[in-house]
């Protein structure tokens, strides 16, 4: 399961800006073991007929499975809001008992251990007719969606996809939903006479074993899986695709399916898949298992991605052409559910508590594919960014990596279970070495292959690799919350640097760490690199050194998961960025070096110092494009001395440089200039190659409100692009003019997800200037948006659209309305707060 990104980015470097760290209590839940095996699934066969007019699924489950140790009577099913009609052995009617959460069927005699059992179950699954559930990582839990089923929305395919994690799968077939559960799998799909003529596909796990044409018009396509997953990991997609067989790879099928229009560009989009296969092939030194791999683009999708065993499921945002391709790819994510046919897929956490068994090593795949396609600093990157989620929710929350004591198992979709994890990995493999982590983890997948894995499992590999106990690291680093806390201080004097470091994080619940960490010193231009051992609450290191030391840096390589909390000057950190070799000890000292305080109207631009700036000048040089961004985006709306020199250094960055956002950007740092030369640089760029740095030209464009600016605006009203729709979307905004309102009403219609998400907000700035009765015609819309759309964010951000209009009496009872209706736990938490 990959994470909705849109919920995740964080960009702001909290791990080097010293902040008081909070005391934060974790979870005191009930005590959440692995769920009891009374019984194992063995195989389940399912006979599925959706009905896309009433949005149910008729189906006809075999379950064979046998007891698990102990002599059994009865077996119990997860099956949710089903309409249950049959229950049979063979030919013998079964009685069972039947609360519309579990069927409890009662046997009639008693199986042993020794026996095989079979049982079939005729029921109609009705998932709309479910409570709405979910979390912040999956939007909805009903496991069985129909996408705009009866086909009206002309803009939107009918598609019908399931999502089975957390415990969602039980939603429309009855099974023992628990992920220290596995089953092979038939699957024998039937689609209307409709859908079969207008040649819907389907995707299920393993092979495609028939698609028959019946007598009555419909089409049965049967699809097998000879090898076990568990229960959550089952999935089906129906829909108008094009699915493309990546001719690449001869091993087995590789394929990819998408919508129509996407598909000549499917290559581009997952071509990649057969060099990451086996990249992680040899890396782990497993094969891997299964028998096809597809991976499919589905439209209003809840999460972002999902490992379904052979057949990952995307958010439709996967879907890009050449041209949006241009600015980056998804190359992070489809790694990341790829990896999990390894962990997860192959073995599976045995509880949700263990869940980062499955999401760390997920999270670790997309660094170690950055770092094996695109090099040592875009890996950096990729653990930057992972640091800086975890230490911003670590604000505000602070758990054990493996937690039994949870609130809510999908609580453990968290920055914790990924990016914490995936960096906790990394750690693991500096403190044994890259050849004896990796066969430690091909020791930990044979040993555990089509079965289950706990924390101690992986841990015991490790150790039975290295020879070493390694309890202590487990347990420190997956088995309490939080992480060390550094404050750090340095003494110069008769030739010999004092360096001495406190851990000052609450011990309360966590510990005193113990860990290796690197020094780098800078002297006489000279490098030296120390390696010490932290396992006290204060130590303190010396070293002889020729002179005063120009830069000492703690952990130079960003292994340590944790806060360094390090007084130095600007000078200092001027030489961090001119001599540091690794890209976060750069972002971080120009982060640290033009910090300025949240809403601190007072504060000038750090640019303005001659130093800073001279800095901020070299690095839109940097051969780094991250810190090039960076820097560009620190030189926004410069107005100070050598502004010729910033002006031409951004220019430069327009003309020049091979990455669109940096391009993008240092358009919109110099949109406020006054300069007709940029004028002409910007409409050069409406030229380029990217969406991205086309919008950011038309926005700059826009924004001096030239002769032509109605015209220009014209020129590119029809885009869909979410980028240049944004552009076009604030210059009629702030034109706020009502034969604009139609325009807008029919785009935001077409849109959908993080994008919808982001755009309402100008939307709303729009309804704000205009006159009552365009206010009053958005509310239909608004409406539709606050109560109908699919995702529990798109809906709140209709909601917040409809408070600025909450001077109208219409769009303050048309509020209350929502609110109350509102079904989502999250949202109705979040409307409480408004009382009026």
């Amino acid at each position: 399961m990959r994470l909705i990104s849109l919920l995740l980015f964080v960009v702001l470097s909290v791990n080097v800006i010293a902040q008081e760290s909070p005391h934060i209590i974790p979870a005191q839940g009930a005590y959440n073991p692995e769920r009891t095996k009374k019984n194992d699934l063995i195989h389940t066969k399912l006979e599925i007929r959706p009905d896309w007019k009433k949005q149910y699924l008729y189906g006809i489950a075999t379950i064979t499975f046998k007891p698990h140790f102990y002599p059994q009577n009865t077996l119990e099913l997860d099956a949710k809001g089903f309409d249950v009609q049959m229950v049979n052995m063979g030919s013998q009617a079964l009685k069972f008992d039947y609360d519309k959460k579990v069927i409890k069927i009662d046997l009639g005699k008693t199986f042993t251990r020794k026996d095989t059992a079979k049982v079939q179950i005729m029921y109609i699954a009705k998932p709309n007719e479910l409570p709405l559930g979910g979390s912040a990582a999956i939007t909805a839990d009903k496991g069985l969606y129909f996408i705009n089923p009866d086909g009206t929305d002309p803009d939107k395919p009918r598609q019908i996809w399931t999502q089975g994690e957390t415990e969602a799968n039980s939603c429309w077939f009855p099974t023992i939903d628990a992920p220290n559960q596995k089953t092979t799998l038939e699957i024998l799909i039937t689609l209307d006479k409709e859908a079969t003529s207008l040649k819907y596909l389907t995707l299920s796990n393993g092979k495609l074993i028939s698609s028959t044409t019946n007598a009555d018009g419909t089409r049965t396509d049967y699809w097998k899986q000879d090898k076990p997953a568990a229960p959550y990991l089952t999935m089906i997609a129906v829909g108008d695709f094009r699915k493309v067989v990546d001719p690449t790879y001869k091993n087995f099928e590789v394929s990819y399916y998408v919508e129509p229009k996407f598909e000549k560009y499917a290559m581009n989009i997952f071509g990649r898949t057969p060099e990451m296969i086996s990249y992680f092939e040899n890396t782990l030194g497993v094969k891997y298992q299964w028998d096809k791999y597809a991976q499919i683009a589905v439209r209003e999708y809840v999460s972002g991605a999902m490992e379904n065993t052979t057949a990952t499921v995307h958010g439709d945002f996967i879907q890009k052409d050449n041209q949006q391709l241009i600015d980056d790819n998804d190359d992070g994510v489809i790694a990341h559910e790829l990896f999990h046919h390894w962990f997860g897929d192959l073995v599976t956490c045995e509880s949700w508590s263990n869940l980062p068994l499955n999401e760390s090593f997920a999270n670790y795949s997309e660094y170690l594919w950055t770092a094996h396609k695109y090099g040592q600093d875009e890996a950096d990157l990729v653990a930057y960014i992972a640091f800086n989620q975890y230490f911003s929710e670590a604000q505000e929350k602070q758990e054990p990596l493996i937690r039994y004591r949870y609130l809510d198992k999908e609580d453990m979709f968290d920055s914790h279970s990924y990016a914490k994890g995936g960096r906790i990995l990394h750690l693991l493999r500096k403190q044994v070495g890259d050849e004896a982590f990796f066969a430690a983890l091909k020791l930990y997948l044979t040993q555990n292959a089509f079965k289950t894995g706990e924390i101690d499992q992986l841990r015991l590999a490790f150790e039975s690799v290295t020879g070493e106990d390694l309890h202590w690291f487990f347990d420190q680093w997956f088995m309490k919350p939080g992480h060390p806390e550094l404050q750090v201080s340095q003494e110069f004097a008769d030739g010999k640097l004092k360096l001495t470091i406190h851990q000052v994080q609450d011990t309360t619940y966590s510990t005193v760490y113990r860990f290796p960490l690197q020094v780098e010193i800078w002297a006489n231009e000279q490098k030296t690199t120390h390696n010490i051992l932290l396992d006290k609450t204060s130590q303190t290191f010396e070293w002889k050194l020729p002179a005063s030391p120009q830069m000492v840096l703690i952990d130079p390589e960003n292994i340590l998961v944790g806060k360094v909390i390090f007084e130095k000057s600007k000078a200092d950190y001027i030489y961090q960025y001119y001599h540091a070799e690794r890209v976060p000890a750069r972002l971080n000292a120009i982060e640290i070096l033009t910090y300025v305080p949240e809403n601190d109207t007072t504060a000038v631009s750090p640019a303005l110092d001659k130093d800073i700036r001279k800095l901020l000048l070299d690095a839109t040089k940097d051969k780094f494009w991250r810190i090039r961004q960076l820097a560009v985006q620190k030189l926004y709306d410069y107005d100070g001395d050598d502004f010729l020199d910033v002006e031409r250094a951004l220019q430069s960055r327009v003309q020049t440089d091979d990455r669109s956002y940096v391009r993008a950007d240092a358009i919109l740092a110099m949109k406020g200039f006054q300069n007709s030369q940029n004028d002409k640089l910007f409409r050069q760029a409406l030229n380029d190659t990217s969406y991205t740095v086309q919008a950011a030209a038309l926005e700059a464009i826009l924004a001096s409100r030239p002769t032509d600016a109605a015209e220009l605006a014209k020129k590119y009203e029809q885009s869909y692009n979410p980028t240049i729709f944004a552009a076009v979307a604030n210059y009629f905004a702030d034109e706020a003019s009502p034969e604009k309102f139609d325009w807008f009403v029919q785009h935001l219609s077409k849109m959908s997800g993080g994008d919808l998400y982001q755009v309402l907000g100008i939307f709303g700035t729009y309804l704000v200037k205009s006159s009552t009765d365009i206010q009053l015609k958005s509310l239909p819309l608004l409406s539709k948006i606050a109560r109908d759309d699919s995702q529990w964010y798109v809906r709140f951000a209709g909601v917040q659209t409809l408070i600025l209009l909450a001077d109208l009496p219409q769009a303050k009872e048309l509020l209350k309305k929502v609110m109350a209706e509102e079904k989502d736990e999250r949202l109705k938490k979040l409307y409480s707060q408004y009382k009026d």
